[in-house]
Order: structure tokens, then C-alpha cells, then sequence
């Protein structure tokens, strides 16, 4: 049985602010390693629960994972070029795992209470598919849905996991931390956030054949608001894309696959679209 484990950092156990996140800030080195303890637990989940072959896709900042510090029965996925990885935290993923599990994850941006809420990048605010508000657990469910492949597992605050779980009443769910505000959580020992996830990882392993992928019906309506009107202008240039106001654009896409690409075209134009006004 082959596990795919993707991993993202705001969700993982203890942290709780961009100091611990991001590449520049103060707290980013220790807090790499929590990242990586957090993916072993689950690894020794996967195997106890008998996955066969597990490999994870860290991709964060690009590299956050000490590689030297993986589990000796995993395979990492890693690298340092963005624009290499089309898939981004599913990258290495195909027909041939049997589940995902997402590590780490975050709620949509504008949460009212997840940690570190924000969707897919930082000039990106709301995005609704079919009508549906969506954040990145969302799009990385159906993005694997697209390759027929089902998720089982969702760990981090208690907010995304309610969220997920609400959503996907199929998948196992591990809360590491519970959410207080945007940047601030009560968070469990190290010990015990471990089990929680090892557990978990080792249920939704038993629990694989039970899963179906999800998938969104298809045609796909797809709008995006944007945090500045100049990002809106410069998406709004991909063909098919419409400018509906100062800060929205929509389009339609007749698989999620073309939904996807389009989607993740508009976020790399968006990163080049800076406001040429400071704060």
C-alpha cells in the first residue's frame, strides 16, 4: 500500500506565527525540525497501520524539511524552483498511491480564529469553486480526486480539522493545537501531539479501501478576489479569465485539471504583481 504524505507548515505541532514559518524569521530553523517530527509521526503511522511505501512532498518555502532527519523508511520530495512544481503539495503524486494524508494544514484565508489562515498565496483572499468557498485543503482534495485518489487524513488545529472533517466525513483527523486567534494557539506537548497523529495515520491507513476520491462536477465555475485591483488587472489577462470588478475575476474550466492550471497560472501572475505604493 502506498501513502502519499503532504505536508505543509502552519498546521504542524507547536507553531503558531510567520517567525516559525518563513525562511527570514527568528524561530524558522527549530521550528523546521517540528515540521519533520510531525511527518515521522505520521510515517510511523502509515507503517504500523501496513503501508508498505510512504513518500512526503515538503513544499512550504520551497525547502524546509532536514533531510538527514526523515524517517528512514520514507521518500522525500523536495526542491528549491517553485515554478518546477506544477503540483505543488501534491508534487510526485500519481494513480499509483493509494491515499493522501495532509499534514500540517491551515484554514482559508479570513478565518475568523485558524492559525495562520491565508489561501494559496498572499494576493489570493477568497476563492469559491461551483459555489463553494475553498481553501487549500479543498484544492488539494480535488486536485488528488484528479488522479483518483482519495484523502484520509487531515492533522493540525482544531479548526481546519473540524472544517475538513465536516466536509469529508470519511477522513481521520489529528488536532495538534487549538486555535485561539490568527497567530496565537494553546498547543499539546510534543508527546502527545505525536500520538495523535501516529494514531490517526495508523487508522486512516486500515480505513484506505473504504475511501473514495472526491471530485467537483464538472464544468467548473471558478472565481477568485484579489487583494489589489492591479493583481486582478494582470490575472485577468489569461485567456478565458474575466474581470467582474475592481478585485474579482472568474472563469469556467471543463475538468478540474484545466480549473487547476488556470488557477495556479493566475496565482504566479498574481506573486509578479507588486503595488508600487509602500504601506
Amino acid at each position: 500500500m502506498k501513502i502519499f504524505i503532504s505536508i505543509d507548515m502552519e498546521g504542524c505541532s507547536g507553531i503558531v506565527s510567520r517567525q516559525e514559518t518563513m525562511p527570514a524569521g527568528a524561530h524558522y530553523e527549530e521550528a523546521r525540525h517540528w515540521m519533520v517530527w510531525d511527518a515521522n509521526a505520521a510515517v510511523e503511522g502509515c507503517l504500523a497501520g501496513g503501508a508498505t511505501e510512504v513518500v512526503i512532498c515538503d513544499f512550504h518555502a520551497r525547502l524546509n524539511i532536514p533531510w538527514d532527519e526523515i524517517h528512514p523508511k520514507a521518500r522525500l520530495v523536495r526542491s528549491d524552483i517553485i515554478s518546477s512544481r506544477i503540483l505543488y503539495l501534491l508534487d510526485g503524486l500519481d494513480e499509483s498511491f493509494d491515499a493522501v494524508f495532509f499534514v500540517g494544514q491551515h484554514t482559508a484565508y479570513g478565518d475568523p480564529k485558524g492559525l495562520i489562515s491565508h489561501t494559496f498565496t498572499r494576493p489570493f483572499r477568497h476563492v469559491t469553486m461551483n459555489g463553494q468557498r475553498v481553501g487549500e485543503v479543498e484544492i488539494w482534495t480535488a486536485l488528488a480526486g484528479h488522479f483518483g485518489v482519495p484523502v484520509a487524513l487531515v492533522t493540525g488545529d482544531d479548526v481546519i480539522c473540524a472544517q475538513s472533517k465536516a466536509w469529508l466525513p470519511q477522513i481521520e483527523t489529528a488536532v495538534v493545537k487549538y486555535a485561539i486567534d490568527t497567530y496565537a494557539a494553546r498547543c499539546l506537548p510534543k508527546v502527545e501531539a505525536h500520538n495523535r497523529i501516529r494514531a490517526a495515520a495508523e487508522q486512516a491507513t486500515r480505513r484506505v479501501s473504504e475511501l473514495s476520491p472526491f471530485r467537483f462536477a464538472e464544468p467548473l465555475d471558478v472565481t477568485i478576489d484579489l487583494v489589489m485591483p492591479n493583481v486582478a488587472g494582470r490575472v485577468s489577462l489569461i485567456p478565458g479569465v474575466e474581470r467582474q470588478d475592481g478585485t474579482t475575476v472568474t472563469y469556467t474550466a471543463q475538468t478540474y485539471w484545466e480549473a487547476y492550471k488556470i488557477f495556479v497560472a493566475a496565482a504566479w501572475l498574481a506573486m509578479s504583481a507588486n503595488d508600487p505604493l509602500p504601506w
